[in-house]
């Protein structure tokens, strides 16, 4: 009785270590296949937002685009997300944007204040793509997307230079003053 037991279960573990395999080897597969899809989408869409030339760039561009009355954008930090420089094509973004209000621009119907009156800070990733630098939100993952531009090979060669962080009394900070 016992070896009918041990040659009834042999064929049975090694069913179950084959099951397991095949739902693990399935499932990576899946993984991958929606992670590169959900780049592609991602940086498609981002596309048709903007493609601009440096990070700082597309603030002062998206401020021009969702502020009235603009009067200044201060970049208070552009640099890598990583560290150590790793990712130079996912660089974070940190801003302070001056005007008058937010969208729409009307006299009759102005939109909503600033959240400081006349000043707003925000922070914004963008992506190196092969087009340039475009803007992705927070809410769609940048740095998942940035390591699969890395692996699909649609990420650009970034920039790994830093702007200087350091003291507030070093702090440097990037102004763009309309009409200069």
């Amino acid at each position: 009785m016992n070896t009918k037991t041990k040659r009834f279960s042999r064929p049975l573990i090694l069913a179950l270590i084959l099951a397991v395999g095949v739902t693990c080897a399935t499932g990576w597969l899946l993984y991958t296949l929606a992670a590169k899809a959900y780049t592609i989408a991602s940086l498609n869409w981002a596309r048709g937002q903007g493609i601009y030339n440096t990070p700082q760039e597309g603030v002062i561009a998206r401020a021009n685009q969702y502020y009235c009355e603009l009067e200044k954008v201060e970049i208070e930090h552009a640099a890598t997300n990583s560290f150590d420089g790793s990712d130079p094509h996912i660089w974070y973004v940190i801003f302070t944007v001056h005007a008058q209000n937010r969208i729409p621009c009307d006299s009759e119907n102005p939109g909503p204040l600033l959240h400081r009156g006349t000043s707003e800070s925000g922070g914004s990733f963008y992506l190196h793509t092969k087009d340039g630098w475009v803007w992705m939100p927070e809410g769609r993952f940048p740095e998942l997307i940035g390591h699969w531009m890395k692996k699909l090979d649609l990420a650009g060669p970034g920039d790994p230079t830093h702007i200087p962080r350091g003291p507030a009394s070093l702090n440097f900070r990037f102004l763009f003053l309309p009409g200069l």
